[in-house]
């Protein structure tokens, strides 16, 4: 016995001081607690949980009345199997694989009752200018101003315009989110990513000012993706200038800090996934970042889904599965169901998206792989700040064929004014290898 103790004391000793030495540095040898009395948590080792603010001036309805409950500790999902994506229900009803998930629903709240003046001056902008724009033969759109350009429209490329135009996160965005890449068998990488927009057109505020005009590029929007963690990822930038033009490919660049070069991208890259072993793709991000006369589309109806419309701003991760909504709100969505087949070199032979009917933005997305199998399926969690902007708190991409998933949870963000160093020089090589510390 002594000479255990003997043994096992200056081990428990030399613990205690790595243990103070830690404490001193800040360091730590587990993730964040979980939150008190649940079964997900923040298990980010990149971002403490009590350094996030959250979406910068809040969400708008935080203290919303849950109706009901189904999936883990509620009531059968089988009651709500016709109001749940196929691939999504299966998630819910297979928490042995993809963890356990709660869909709690929530009363709709209609995009006129938001706050703020987003929703009014972009319905301004939508009745001053109806009847201005068209597609031409090419499928681009064609004297477009501001607004929403086809509203109510039944035709399937005047809907992927009203997508891709609706400025549902204002005219310059910048946010902050760490992803969680798992596998099957629950094994998790984490990465910590800016994310930042600049539109050149469908401006609604002025905010822009003459300095953006004239734009004799004929740009129209600019997105930068920066890796901040891990350190093997820490300065990675792909970069993507996009033309208002249909005969005009994008310009598309990615910065490797281990190369220390800039390598230029085809178009055809369109479709590779993003650095990290993310399973989206560019033109994949939220459910559709592409250009619409890459793409055939045909409106299929209308269909009422359970859509993070509308919900309280929360930030959970299952710890260990691939899944990524543990206890969301949802409220019924009149949705609009779009399919578009891609005329590009592309993996998929399809997609089908469901839509907001009023702003556009996607709440699911389901591909389906060259054999017409689903191969992922994409949501969103909406939240509304007191601007009436909506932001994706929450955004889960699944592989359904390898169960694997990209988790992405958005903890800061800055839109318009806010997002006051979201000009187009920001959107130069040289200057975002600097800003994200390439090496």
């Amino acid at each position: 016995m002594k000479i255990i103790f003997n043994f096992v004391w200056p081990l428990a000793s030399v613990f205690a001081k790595i243990i103070v030495i830690c404490t001193i540095l800040d360091l730590s040898f587990t993730f964040a607690d979980d939150y008190p009395g649940k079964w997900y948590g923040w298990h980010c080792p990149h971002v403490k949980q009590s350094d996030m603010p959250g979406l910068f001036r809040g969400d708008a309805f935080p203290d919303q009345v849950v109706l009901n409950s189904w999936g883990y500790r509620a009531n059968d999902v089988d009651e709500i199997k016709g109001l749940l994506p196929e691939p999504f229900y299966n998630m819910v009803k297979h928490p042995e694989i993809w963890g356990a998930i709660r869909i709690n629903e929530t009363a709709y709240i209609s995009n006129d009752e938001w706050p703020g003046k987003h929703i009014s001056i972009r319905k301004k902008a939508t009745e001053f200018y109806r009847g201005g724009p068209y597609i031409d033969e090419k499928g681009h759109i064609q004297n477009y101003k501001a607004g929403i350009p086809f509203p109510e429209s039944k035709n399937g490329i005047e809907i992927a315009w009203n997508l891709v135009t609706a400025r549902n996160f204002g005219e310059k965005v910048w946010c902050i989110f760490t992803t969680a890449v798992t596998n099957k068998r629950g094994h998790t990488n984490f990465a910590v990513v800016e994310n930042s927009y600049f539109w050149f057109s469908g401006l609604l505020y002025g905010e822009n000012g003459p300095l953006y005009v004239p734009n004799p590029n004929r740009y129209d929007s600019f997105n930068a993706v920066g890796y901040n963690a891990p350190y093997d990822l820490k300065g990675s930038i792909p970069l993507t200038h996009r033309y208002d033009d249909p005969e005009k490919p994008d310009d598309m660049w990615l910065y490797i800090p281990c190369l220390r070069k800039v390598r230029r991208l085809s178009t055809t890259q369109r479709w590779d996934k993003l650095p990290g072993g993310f399973d989206f793709t560019y033109d994949s991000i939220l459910c559709f970042q592409g250009k619409p006369t890459n793409y055939e589309w045909r409106y299929l109806g209308r269909k009422i889904l359970l859509c993070g419309h509308n919900s309280a701003y929360r930030l959970q991760q299952i710890k260990g599965k691939p899944g990524g909504f543990p206890d969301q709100q949802y409220q019924r969505v009149n949705t609009v169901v779009l399919e578009y087949r891609p005329k590009i070199f592309c993996p998929i032979s399809k997609a089908v998206l469901y839509l907001d009917p009023d702003s556009y933005f996607p709440y699911y997305a389901e591909f389906y792989d060259k054999n017409a199998m689903l191969s992922r399926f994409d949501g969103n969690i909406w939240s509304v700040d007191t601007s009436g902007l909506i932001h994706p708190g929450s955004m889960l991409v699944t592989d359904v064929l390898s169960v694997h998933s990209t988790s992405n949870y958005i903890y800061d963000t800055r839109n318009n004014l806010d997002a006051k160093n979201i000009c187009p020089s920001f959107f130069a090589m040289n200057y975002l290898k600097g800003y994200f510390g390439g090496r």
